[in-house]
């Protein structure tokens, strides 16, 4: 199972950097299949960063993003994410992905390095796709493998 952050889809789908964009892109056709975990704060991370962006995406589209992914509700995650808060000092977003990963016994995927840094404190899995994405195609491979 997979906790993917907001910055693997932005990359993928609105990023200029080409090595971003490829990194991405090849992680997200890999996971095809795989359990994919987000927080619902993910709808408003995207969108907002969107529209930084110049980009005009509505509610529908990014609800069609997702809609193979198990969105985790903040009743679910929010206690998780305080204390994640507590021990981690993420940014508040960040600690619903690190939560909503360690809640799901995932693997959390980022283009972010301090979410990760933070997850990895918090004693969740975590990559930092830019630089570790041989890591993280190793980690789906066992996932798919039915291995942890």
């Amino acid at each position: 199972m997979i906790v993917v952050d907001t910055s693997v889809f932005v990359n993928s789908l609105l990023e200029k950097n080409e090595d971003r964009i490829r990194k991405s892109k090849e992680f997200l056709k890999l996971i095809e299949g795989l359990a994919i975990f987000i927080p619902r704060i993910f709808l408003l991370e995207f969108i907002s960063i969107a529209r930084r962006l110049g980009i005009s995406l509505s509610r529908k589209d990014i609800e069609e993003l997702v809609a193979d992914f198990e969105v985790l509700s903040e009743n679910f995650v929010f206690d998780e994410a305080f204390k994640v808060a507590e021990l981690a000092h993420p940014r508040a977003v960040d600690s619903y992905f690190i939560a909503a990963a360690k809640l799901t016994n995932s693997v959390l995927i980022s283009c972010d390095r301090i979410m990760v840094e933070n997850g990895r404190k918090y004693g969740v899995k975590a990559y930092y796709l830019l630089e570790e994405l041989d890591d993280a195609i190793k980690a789906v491979r066992k996932l798919k493998k039915g291995e942890q």
